[in-house]
């Protein structure tokens, strides 16, 4: 019986080891990727990307060290010179209705955006005129005035590679699974612990546990423990095992 419970205690610790292996090594991947778009980006000094709206072409590159946005704005297809050409087709209207109906959807199209963008510019510019930018749901500045035919932005890289090159970032869920060690203050001995999280309330969980004496070897232990965040995937807490041993645990989070 003594030799079964030292393979299983055995087989833990392997598993723990193995566990932690795994979770360095999607960890240093994941640090990997954390800054690998940004120096492409600046080893790509000409890298570009190209948008064509029924607006305006937007042309994006890299100038020293920063993103440069320049959008061009196409002829006739701004909110005030698209009702310009509706106030004069209008004049007559049967002979030119379907051609107005298309410009209306367009100028429909074109105030939806406006009122759902939650950035807009007004500009004045030394002869009083005014003009309005507002920022689309890609980010980029469009034009909301006629008299503007071009606009440039420049942004660090750190701000805008994730608009002009990253995917949607979909956050994985995370198991709740916890390794790592725990020292028994009653018995003063320490050994292995596997932990799944019951309920997480803020930066505090419950959870039951698995634990496995390195020391007197007397096998696994199974306990309810309290834990506190210390980061993202460090958790540090404290518990009570079956035999009512009180112990403290420090845990990497999967």
């Amino acid at each position: 019986m003594k030799t079964i419970k030292i393979i299983l205690v055995i087989l833990l610790v392997a598993g723990l080891v193995f566990v932690g292996y795994k979770g360095f090594t999607y960890f240093k991947q994941w640090e990997a990727n954390r800054f690998s778009e940004i120096n492409i980006l600046k080893t790509n000094q000409d890298l570009f990307l190209k948008k064509v709206t029924s607006l305006s072409e937007s042309i994006t590159h890299i100038v020293n060290d920063t993103v440069k946005t320049t959008v061009n704005v196409i002829p006739d297809k701004n909110y005030e010179s698209l009702k310009e050409q509706v106030i004069t087709l209008k004049k007559d209207e049967d002979t030119n209705k379907d051609e107005i109906k298309v410009l209306r959807k367009q100028l429909s199209e074109q105030r939806k955006a406006f009122l759902a963008s939650n950035d807009t510019i007004l500009i004045k510019d030394i002869d009083g005129n005014s003009l309005l930018l507002y920022r689309d749901s890609d980010g980029a500045l469009q034009p909301a005035s006629a008299q503007i035919s071009k606009i440039i932005e420049h942004k660090d890289i750190d701000l805008a590679v994730g608009d002009i090159c990253s995917p949607p970032v979909i956050e994985k869920k995370k198991m709740n699974i916890k390794a790592g060690l725990y020292y028994d203050i009653i018995e003063k001995n320490y050994g292995g612990i596997i932990s799944k999280q019951l309920i997480g309330i803020k930066d505090y969980s419950l959870n039951i546990s698995l634990l496995s004496d390195m020391l007197s070897l007397e096998g696994l232990k199974i306990g309810t423990d309290l834990g506190y965040s210390l980061s993202d995937n460090m958790e540090l807490g404290v518990g009570i095992n079956h035999k009512k041993d009180i112990y403290v645990k420090f845990q990497y989070t999967f």
